[in-house]
């Protein structure tokens, strides 16, 4: 998912569609970096938004 710039979280979820005013003030500094930083959905949620796939590597390959 990170090499495809999480494409499949994108279909739901994007920086553009966000209200931080709605966020937590945690949640919205945070989204603000990862936008600044051109971080993917799976930088920061591998494995806790939703389960991971049983069997899926905990590490990068």
């Amino acid at each position: 998912m990170k090499a495809v710039d999480s494409r499949e979280c994108r279909n739901c979820h994007s920086f553009e569609g966000m209200d931080t005013d709605k966020q937590k003030l945690r949640g919205a500094k945070m989204h603000k970096i990862a936008q600044d930083e051109k971080k993917t959905c799976i930088d920061c949620h591998k494995g806790i938004s939703h389960n991971k796939p049983k069997g899926m590597k905990d590490d990068d390959e």
